[in-house]
C-alpha cells in the first residue's frame, strides 16, 4: 500500500465539495492548518501531494476573501510575459519550421 501522503479537493458527483485524502495526508493537512493558524500562510508542496499549494489563515469576512488582483507593475508585466510565452513564441516556432 502506498503511504505517500495525499489530499485532493473534489467537486464531482461522487465526492460533492469534499476534501479527500489518505490518513497520512489528512494528518499532514491537519498539521498544516495548525501551522497556518500560527504563521498565516503555509506551503504544502513539501508536506503532502495535493491539488492546492497553500493553507492560509484570514480573519476577513467571507465576502472579503476573494483572491486579490495583482496591481502595479507586476499586474502589467506578468500578463505580458504570459502573452509572449503562450502566443508569440509558438507562432515564431511555427514560422521557423515552415519557412526555414
Amino acid at each position: 500500500m502506498n503511504n505517500q501522503p495525499w489530499v485532493k479537493i473534489y467537486d464531482d458527483e461522487a465526492w460533492d465539495d469534499s476534501i479527500v485524502g489518505n490518513r497520512e495526508g489528512l494528518l499532514a493537512l491537519k498539521q498544516a492548518i495548525d501551522d497556518a493558524l500560527e504563521n498565516e500562510c503555509v506551503e504544502v508542496a513539501d508536506r503532502f501531494q495535493s491539488d492546492f499549494g497553500v493553507v492560509a489563515f484570514s480573519d476577513q469576512d467571507w465576502e472579503q476573501t476573494e483572491p486579490q488582483e495583482v496591481k502595479g507593475t507586476w499586474g502589467v508585466i506578468v500578463p505580458f510575459i504570459l502573452f509572449i510565452w503562450a502566443v508569440v513564441l509558438p507562432l515564431f516556432a511555427i514560422y521557423k519550421l515552415a519557412f526555414e
